[in-house]
């Protein structure tokens, strides 16, 4: 039987700028592309960071909804190969954690967008520490879950994404110190940091061939 690998990716390709086109085009009618703009640059980012993960929480989630679609999405997936309900109920809980890691990027900024600063803010605070509380309850239920080559790769990523972030602050910071570059904000550095462990995740991830 012929690699249907390159024509599923195709297909997933199309799927996404198709999509991409049609949100990128009522986004820019509705002016929410223009509202976006006006925001802070490092907001703007955590925004881009949070719309992607939510991009990829909700490809998860549609994946696992149901045997039929995850073998018609799933690249590594064999035709004829057995699939354990356990597969489908990880990729959910995968997929509601990157949902809820969109939230937790996207409620700070629109919070403050919208005027919820001070004393106003204290109900979002506890909304995002709710929200924390339960990603941090989903990750951990998600490594008890996790087989040998998921439980490497999150140990991999996490390991390099730590020395990688440690080497990058300490000599942004040095460089601070000495007044070469500007100080940025904690924002600015914890969606920096998000960026960089899900960058190094999908790295590990095709290196490993979890994605081939």
């Amino acid at each position: 039987m012929a690699d249907r690998k390159p024509r599923r990716r195709l297909v997933h390709a199309a799927y996404g700028a198709a999509i991409g086109f049609v949100i990128a085009l009522a986004a820019g009618r509705s002016g929410l592309i223009a509202w976006l703009a006006e925001m802070p640059v490092e907001d703007m980012a955590s925004t881009a960071l949070a719309v992607l993960l939510l991009s990829l929480g909700l490809f998860a989630l549609i994946a696992a909804s149901s045997s039929t679609l995850y073998r018609r999405m799933a690249e590594n997936y064999q035709e004829g190969d057995p699939l354990d309900a356990g597969v489908l109920r990880y990729l959910r809980m995968n997929g509601a954690a990157l949902l809820l890691g969109a939230a937790l990027l996207l409620v700070p900024p629109l919070a403050v967008r919208f005027g919820f600063t001070g004393d106003a803010a204290i109900p979002v605070a506890i909304g995002i520490a709710a929200l924390l509380a339960l990603q941090t309850w989903l990750s951990a239920r998600i490594r008890r879950g996790s087989d040998e080559l998921n439980r490497a790769a999150l140990a991999e990523a996490s390991i390099a994404s730590f020395w990688l972030l440690q080497f990058g602050l300490f000599g942004w910071a040095a460089l601070a110190r000495l007044g070469l570059v500007a100080n940025v904000s904690l924002w600015t550095l914890m969606t920096i940091s998000g960026a960089i462990y899900l960058a190094v995740s999908i790295v590990v991830a095709l290196r490993r061939g979890m994605f081939a």
